[in-house]
């Protein structure tokens, strides 16, 4: 009985023109209104314009090295202050929607900052572009706001390195006047040491070693000489049998003419006698008379030699110094007696050179002791001054160089893409409202439909289900 009952219930005729009625009325209401709504809301709300702009955020720069000769090195890098997990980006979007900055953009362009509003800043991912927008109710006041908002937070960031920049070099330029007090020291400590010293450079130390080292060579050269010298000194005397100072007197009685008269009066006496005794004896007249002038001139000799020489002598020593020239062998000894006279005055010239040399090392070690100890103590002062001379000079550099550092903790910002005019509303978009309207009054209709079938949805979802539990 029941698998012949119809599906929907029975309904009147009177009842479904009534519910048709009742469907269709409130159909054309809800579409209505929503249409209308539309339609006022696009006749109501002003029109908004955007005016949007590409900005570019410099990365950090490359790291200056300056060499100073013979002094040192300065170096400064105009990096970024962000590490790798920071982006200035993020930074310049605060500061660009700051209270500071917008009331700035706002007194730029004569505005409460409540009309002026809030721009919108978007960073865009794995570049260094920010892009900025601005709504207004016309494109040009649109433009405007960009370029106020733009403006503000580049002269902020202009103000801020400033800022950095005068807190950096004061800290530098007291702690240059610190070093400048140490330089100013070590140049005076310099300065005073070289007055009271006498000793201005290393270059004294080098001189007088070069020159200790020439006499040294002399004083070594001179000492070979003079060996030599005294060797054939000592051979000649050996040979001659006689001193130098023997054979000085020798050539001293042999160039008195006097000296040499009397020696030939003498020889001739001796002669004399040498004759007249080989024919007669010693006692006969004539031999004695001859031999007493032999005795007189022999005398004469003595007394005259020790004039010469200055001192006294005998025969003996006499018979020595005479030079004999009867057979010319006069001469030729009297040349080996200059020679050796000349040797020994050679060896006595060298022996007071060696002397005079001698102390002159001397001198000039007890002088190269002493600027050795003051040379040491140079150095000291001088690698002191070099020392503050290189760290004045490249804080001093430093100081120049930090002029340009300028973009460290704020990187600078370049206008890429001017805000531009406008040229349709952003708000309302007419054609959006209307295909939202027109899906909106499909959903309507959508959902009446559902509601108008409800009855027989339940139904059949019934019977349904119990014929599944069956």
């Amino acid at each position: 009985m029941e698998d012949n009952q119809p599906l929907i219930p029975p309904t009147s005729q009177e009842m479904i023109w009534l519910r048709w009625l009742k469907y269709i009325l409130v159909a054309a209401l809800c579409n209505g209104a929503l249409v209308a709504l539309s339609v006022a809301y696009l006749k109501k709300t002003p029109p908004t314009y955007t005016s949007e702009a590409l900005i570019h955020v410099a990365s950090g720069g490359s790291g200056v090295s300056v060499n100073l000769p013979s002094i040192g090195q300065a170096t400064t890098s105009s990096g970024t202050a962000f590490g790798s997990h920071s982006d200035p980006k993020e930074n310049f979007k605060l500061m660009a929607t700051s209270p500071t900055i917008l009331q700035k953009a706002a007194d730029e362009i004569e505005v409460t900052k409540a009309e002026f509003g809030k721009p919108m800043i978007e960073l865009i991912n794995n570049t260094t572009l920010m892009e900025f927008s601005a709504k207004a109710k016309t494109p040009e006041m649109a433009q405007t706001k960009v370029w106020a908002v733009y403006n503000a937070l580049y002269n902020r960031l202009h103000t801020l390195r400033e800022e950095e920049l005068a807190q950096k070099n004061k800290y530098v330029e007291d702690t240059l006047k610190d070093y400048q007090i140490t330089l100013s020291k070590a140049q005076k400590k310099l300065s005073d040491y070289k007055a009271s010293s006498g000793f201005t450079s290393s270059d004294q130390v080098k001189k007088l070693i070069e020159n200790l080292a020439k006499i040294q060579i002399d004083y070594v050269d001179t000492s070979t000489l003079n060996r030599q010298i005294s060797d054939r000194r000592q051979q000649l005397s050996k040979n001659l049998n006689l001193s130098p100072e023997e054979a000085a007197n020798a050539l001293v009685l042999g160039t008195d003419q006097e000296f040499q008269k009397i020696l030939d009066q003498y020889t001739d006496a001796n002669s004399a006698v040498i004759n007249l005794r080989a024919i007669r004896g010693v006692k006969y007249p004539d031999v004695v008379k001859v031999r007493k002038e032999r005795e007189a001139n022999l005398q004469a000799l003595i007394t005259r030699g020790g004039i010469l020489l200055k001192k006294p002598i005998d025969k003996l020593a006499l018979d020595f110094l005479i030079l004999d020239n009867s057979n010319g062998s006069g001469d030729k000894r009297a040349d080996l007696f200059a020679q050796l006279i000349d040797l020994h005055s050679e060896q006595v010239g060298l022996n007071g050179k060696l002397n005079q040399i001698g102390k002159e090392i001397l001198r000039l070690n007890e002088q190269l002791s002493v600027l050795t100890q003051k040379e040491a103590i140079f150095e000291t002062l001088d690698r002191d001054l070099q020392i503050a001379q290189a760290v004045f000079a490249s804080t001093l550099t430093k100081l120049d160089l930090s002029q340009g550092d300028n973009f460290a903790s704020f990187p600078m910002i370049q206008m890429i893409e001017e805000p531009g005019l406008a040229k349709t509303p952003a708000t309302p978009k007419p054609a959006l409202v209307m295909a939202g309207t027109a899906v909106g009054c499909i959903f309507i209709s959508i959902g009446l439909t559902i509601l108008w079938w409800r009855e027989p949805l339940i139904f059949v979802t019934k019977k349904v289900l119990a014929k599944i539990v069956e």
